[in-house]
């Protein structure tokens, strides 16, 4: 059974979203090393979770990987610190 879209987030939404999400995996990152979400099989999921991932790891300034499937993302901290980069409040 293929899955449909759902409906786009809206721009009031996207700016609640980007800030929750990325404080909310920067400290699931730090404190487990790794992250799985299942229910991001859309790609506009995919998509919004990708630019978290990134501000995550500008944050941190430490590299985040992303794994992608049909099941979902898996999100993993890299143990390398991003050059040019000081440590974020967060993780002091």
């Amino acid at each position: 059974m293929e899955r449909t879209e759902p409906t786009p987030l809206t721009p009031d939404e996207m700016a609640r979203f980007l800030p929750a999400m990325t404080d909310w995996l920067a400290r699931e990152l730090l404190e487990k090393g790794s992250v799985r979400l299942a229910a991001l099989d859309t790609p506009g999921s995919q998509r919004n979770f990708q630019e978290v991932a990134g501000r995550v790891s500008t944050m941190l300034g430490r590299r985040v990987i992303t794994v992608t499937s049909s099941h979902g993302m898996t999100f993993e901290l890299g143990d390398e610190q991003l050059p040019d980069q000081g440590r974020s409040a967060i993780t002091r």
